[in-house]
């Protein structure tokens, strides 16, 4: 029985090719990347938070408004 190419035992086969290593300049870059995107998460994390709370003060304060004073803060309420 005959054997086909790449199924033949004595056939050396060469290596895969390997990435060349990275420069200083590309590993420095990776890593000040890397220290940005961490920066501009926590800033990003922030600004959520704060709309968040805004949004939720705003909504306080608009159903305050419904409601009515008179009806959020009975009268007495401060007086014990």
């Amino acid at each position: 029985m005959t054997m086909q190419g790449s199924e033949r035992e004595d056939e050396h086969r060469a290596a895969p090719p390997e990435l060349p290593a990275l420069s200083p300049a590309v590993e420095r870059d990776r890593r000040e990347f890397e220290r940005y995107r961490i920066a501009r998460e926590k800033t990003e994390r922030r600004s959520v938070v704060r709309g968040l709370i805004l949004l939720a003060a705003f909504v306080l304060v608009g159903s305050m408004a419904r409601a009515g004073l008179d009806r959020v803060f009975v009268h007495g309420w401060w007086h014990p």
